[in-house]
């Protein structure tokens, strides 16, 4: 049978258990199957009310173990609400369910209807802080076996805001730099959970790894895992409400020598019962890393969570372009093969999932594309090309047109390049004349402190004469079979591109290509790889 909902670990730990009563059993026989399906319930273990109602999701789900028993059904969850009477008010508001007092009963009927029921719950007005009571869930159905939960309400609500980590600027590579960190509880209550501080950090910093509540880990960028870098630390102790604490030490890192801006998102959170922290894979071996009253005023507070600190260095990334062209099976088609190369020192990252740089691409007159090689997924040669709109706009790759933007999805490593591929077609018309393509700042707005904007423009033509033997000292694509002239040029290219800078602002605004990493996370989120034809 198919279910509606996702079995988490605990569930299907349970559900395993259930199949197996005990392991000495399991040894000497096969269980017997099923004869008919698990229920398991999904909910929060407790919640924190205040004044000022929050939704609440209950949700369950039936497994058979592959035994095929019959689909349950009347399936029916019940919320008894009677234990929290005094501390808190259950509103449920779902057409499937019925009222009795305090008790709630909601029945699907259908098999298509949802495994899950959404419901309100605030703090009674005359609730004293610290009051509890229980929330009991309950789940049964023909065909299906029973499941109880519960919920544990606790009226007040702890909340945890980070303080201003301030950027570091003109940083020294191979330096240690100092990241220390506030936390303030704006709640009207003590923190009661495990708090859990997390790092992720893009660009090149290399964390100590010295406490031992503390969890370390790398990215995995294919071109240059050391880009990436997260901490987690989990504490125990709690924060009373409107207590200013600080980190007993603040975290240290090592300026990589590849870093030019590092961006390092960071993040309080109350882990809920039961829930593991995660974190990277390598521990810390020194001392704990403990929460202290605060020692001074600090450089101000995030309005929530999270916030973000930059370390910035008077590194460069000297970016280029190249072009290679190369025709095609038929007359008149083309393979334009375009780089973005990164000559260094520095790497060059974006900052949440905005490219770092870009190549504006215009094709000579007569000319038109009519595809573009594109490769979803972190691991994708090819990048994608966008239709240029306007100097703020862009739109879909879509084929007849001369004026294209293709931007680096993530970054680009020192040393390394991204490959973009158009086809194109000439008519008739077209008498020789050159296209350009051009590497601009991108969305990011990283400074790149280019030091040769020579190198950063690219002239090319579709000129069958030369494709079987480039000119000697113009740009390459390694691997490319052939190629037409492509000599690079400083000068504006023609047809409406935009004037380069070398270290200016953003020239565009584009959207970067799906896989991309979400920079200020040490996570990267890999689409499904899929290849585009003509």
């Amino acid at each position: 049978m198919t279910s509606h909902r996702t079995v988490s670990g605990a569930a299907l730990a349970a559900v395993v258990l259930a199949l197996a009563p005990g392991s000495a059993a399991l040894a000497a026989s096969p269980s017997p199957l099923p004869t008919q399906a698990y229920a398991t319930i999904e909910a929060d273990q407790q919640l924190n009310v205040g004044s000022t109602a929050q939704s609440v999701d209950v949700g369950w789900m039936f497994y058979d173990g592959g035994a095929n028993v019959p689909v349950p059904t009347n399936q029916t969850l019940v919320i008894d609400a009677r234990d929290v009477a005094g501390v808190a008010a259950v509103t449920v508001a779902d057409p499937r369910c019925t009222a009795d007092g305090q008790v709630f009963t909601c029945v699907n009927k259908a098999d298509s209807q949802r495994q899950s029921v959404d419901f309100t719950v605030r703090a009674d007005a005359g609730a004293a802080l610290g009051a509890t009571g229980t929330l009991k869930y309950t789940v049964s159905a023909e065909h299906g076996t029973g499941a109880t939960a519960q919920a544990k309400v606790v009226v007040g609500v702890p909340d945890l805001v980070v303080g201003k980590v301030p950027d570091v600027t003109h940083a020294k590579l191979g330096s240690r730099i100092e990241l220390p960190l506030q936390l303030r509880n704006t709640g009207d209550l003590a923190t009661d959970r495990r708090i859990m501080l997390r790092w992720e950090s893009v660009g090149g910093l290399v964390f100590d790894r010295k406490f031992a509540n503390c969890t370390y880990g790398v990215g995995d960028d294919p071109v240059e895992p050391g880009s990436q870098a997260s901490v987690t630390c989990v504490f125990t102790a709690p924060v009373a409400a409107g207590a200013t604490i600080e980190l007993s030490s603040p975290l240290t890192a090592t300026v990589g020598e590849h870093v030019l801006t590092a961006v390092t998102d960071y993040s309080a959170e109350l882990l809920k019962p039961g829930v593991q922290p995660g974190g990277g894979p390598y521990p810390g071996t020194g001392p704990e890393l403990t929460l202290v009253p605060a020692s001074g005023a600090g450089n101000g507070f995030e309005s929530g969570a999270t916030g973000r600190v930059s370390v910035s260095t008077d590194s460069s990334a000297d970016l280029a372009a190249t072009a290679t062209t190369e025709p095609g099976r038929k007359a008149g088609e083309w393979t334009l093969t375009l780089n973005a190369v990164n000559h260094g020192p520095a790497s060059a990252y974006g900052i949440d999932n905005k490219a770092v740089a870009q190549v504006d691409v215009v094709l000579p007159k007569g000319t038109v594309a009519t595809g573009n090689a594109f490769e979803e997924g972190e691991d994708g040669p090819y990048g994608e090309c966008l239709l240029w709109v306007s100097s703020t706009r862009t739109a879909p790759f879509a084929a007849g047109h001369r004026h294209y933007v293709c931007p680096v999805p993530h970054g680009i490593a020192a040393g390394k390049s991204q490959l973009f591929v158009l086809w194109v077609k000439t008519a008739k018309s077209y008498t020789g004349g050159k296209g350009t393509a051009t590497v601009l700042p991108g969305p990011a707005g990283i400074p790149l402190h280019d030091p040769d904007p020579a190198d950063d423009s690219v002239r090319f033509a579709f000129d069958s004469s030369s494709a079987s033997s480039p000119t000697s000292g113009t740009s390459s694509t390694p691997g490319a079979s052939g190629g037409a002239s492509a000599t690079p040029s400083a000068e504006a290219s023609s047809g409406g591109t935009l004037p380069h800078t070398g270290t200016g602002p953003m020239a565009l605004i584009a959207t970067a290509a799906a896989g991309a990493v979400v920079l200020g996370s040490a996570a990267l989120l890999v689409a499904r790889r899929r290849r585009r034809s003509r």
